[in-house]
């Protein structure tokens, strides 16, 4: 609703209060009704922007409370925004983290994301708050495609792939008014480049899309590291991960691990993060206080990382094969109620699996885990 429509509407509801007599306070209330139900723009409000960034920061710790408390805030205030939907359904999918399509918190993460979506697309009409619009239609649609990629199931992101290219190519324009797009424009820079050398398959169908810059698109998610607001962190993990299986550092990997261990210690996900850089990078002392930091955590989740971590340790120290073994096949097996999920933990106990095979000379038997650990995961 447009300022001058607010306007007008506010003297018509004087001019009926004055000839029907009613209560100064009733006028108030309806005046704030009609200016409450408006299309609120976060852009022009930075005590709102400053909610969500706490809200954020509460739900990626791990401290749902307090993210709710804000999460309710912001709903009551802006009902209308997508903002409130959006970081309701983070909580959900950090709350019950790693969330699986047989989980049932998944259909109200979905079902949250698809309301973001329908809101986006109402605010993307007005170009007060086109800007908000696009965002929100672009990620609400963007961690829709993460959870059905992670859980293994590509072709339920099919019907949004046309939405998320359009504005994602959008987004290109629109980054230096909104810079929360310098994280999908850096993406797209950065991968279709690097994805289609990692694997050559792919070549021909990505000719057809718009052109990258590798260098350019690392410079724009460092970017959005330093000055976004909803996608700092997501900005943060991508980069990692990039520095970990495309660019082949360790190094640069471990730093942004770090950092988003610090900033969020009890984040489970960037706890299994930070332990798999360290222990591949043999910092072995720096693991164990990992796994320290961890010990009062009994999900099934920290527990599938902590095994993970101590028999790595474990293999690597003078320890019992016997027990090492042991410890490797139970993360293997802890790793099915995560499906694809946990693919990666399940190929680094194949992985080790086959050293001990190789140490005991049993050549076939570590050639055949070595296959089945490069079955569940690229990275080298």
């Amino acid at each position: 609703m447009q300022k001058n429509q607010l306007d007008s509407q506010a003297s018509y509801y004087f001019y009926l209060c004055q000839m029907l007599k009613i209560p100064a306070l009733l006028l108030t209330g309806m005046l704030w009704f009609t200016q409450g139900t408006a299309q609120v723009s976060y852009l022009d409000r930075p005590d709102l922007l400053e909610q969500v960034e706490s809200c954020l920061q509460f739900t990626y710790n791990f401290s749902f409370e307090e993210a709710r408390m804000l999460q309710h805030l912001l709903a009551e205030t802006t009902p209308e925004h997508p903002a409130p939907d959006f970081l309701e359904a983070l909580i959900v999918y950090w709350e019950n983290f790693p969330l699986t399509p047989s989980d049932k918190a998944s259909e109200q993460f979905i079902h949250l994301m698809d309301r973001v979506i329908a809101k986006a697309k109402i605010y993307t009409e007005k170009d007060k708050t086109m800007l908000e619009g696009t965002f929100f239609d672009l990620y609400g649609r963007a961690l829709k495609a993460m959870f059905w990629a992670d859980n293994g199931k590509p072709m339920k992101i099919v019907p949004d792939l046309r939405n998320m290219y359009r504005y994602t190519k959008e987004g290109f324009i629109l980054k230096d008014q909104f810079i929360e797009f310098y994280f999908s424009t850096g993406l797209y820079n950065y991968y279709i480049e690097a994805y289609p050398e990692a694997h050559p398959v792919y070549k021909p169908l990505l000719s057809f899309m718009m052109e990258g810059n590798r260098q350019l698109g690392l410079d724009q998610l460092n970017y959005a590291i330093h000055h976004a607001v909803y996608l700092k962190v997501e900005s943060m993990l991508f980069m990692s991960l990039i520095q970990l299986k495309y660019e082949k550092d360790l190094k640069s990997a471990a730093l942004y691990a770090e950092k988003l261990y610090q900033e969020y210690p009890r984040n489970i996900y960037y706890q299994g993060h930070l332990l798999t850089i360290l222990l591949y990078q043999h910092r072995y002392q720096r693991s164990r206080e990992v796994l320290d930091h961890m010990k009062n955590q009994h999900d099934s989740y920290s527990e599938m990382i902590k095994t993970m971590g101590l028999a790595f340790l474990a293999e690597h120290s003078s320890a019992d094969p016997k027990l090492v073994e042991q410890k490797y096949f139970r993360v293997i097996r802890m790793t099915d109620k995560f499906g694809t999920f946990a693919d990666l933990f399940k190929g680094i106990s194949y992985m080790g699996l086959s050293r001990l095979r190789e140490r005991q000379g049993l050549q076939g038997d570590a050639n055949k885990f070595a296959r089945k650990a490069s079955h569940y995961t690229s990275y080298s």
